[in-house]
């Protein structure tokens, strides 16, 4: 395609994902400026490759997929992230710490893998099928992955009587 015409486009289909992208990112990276990090560098690849891109329609898993993988660039280079587990144990260690927990913030603190897929399927609201697309998984990989994650979420929000 004529490349003012490609940057028409691509600039239109980002902006409708906007607030998704941002939902994504800070989900993820929990800090503005790492979320901002990770979308410019998203969407810079994303448009080195939009060339790669076979299908207008698959403009939404395709860009999540490249936005998703940068957080987990940033995530691994930063160290950025906090295991549930280990929130387990810091709770344990101090009673009463933290006890007006939101569903939020016990989100935010699954394994990154679990979040992730949290994230696309209930506050992005991505179909199973996009999911594994956006993420280079099997179907069945997702469903375990959900299923994993509502499970700790659920073990969670159990032992805090939320």
């Amino acid at each position: 395609m004529p490349e003012n015409w490609k940057k028409k486009w691509f600039c239109s289909k980002v902006q409708e994902l906007k607030a998704p992208m941002w939902g994504l990112a800070i989900g993820l990276m929990k800090h503005p400026q790492d979320a901002e990090d990770a979308i410019q560098n998203a969407l810079m690849l994303a448009y080195e490759h939009i060339d790669e891109l076979s299908f207008a329609e698959k403009f939404k898993p395709w860009i999540m997929r490249i936005l998703t993988n940068e957080c987990y660039r940033l995530l691994k280079k930063r160290k950025l992230y906090v295991d549930i587990d280990e929130v387990y144990d810091l709770q344990d260690e101090h009673s009463g710490f933290d006890e007006d927990v939101t569903l939020w913030q016990v989100v935010e603190n699954l394994k990154l893998e679990y979040r992730t897929v949290i994230l696309l399927f209930y506050y992005e609201g991505m179909s199973i099928r996009q999911i594994a697309h956006t993420l280079d998984l099997s179907e069945d990989n997702v469903k375990k992955r959900l299923s994993r994650a509502r499970g700790k979420l659920r073990e969670y929000l159990e032992k805090e009587d939320l």
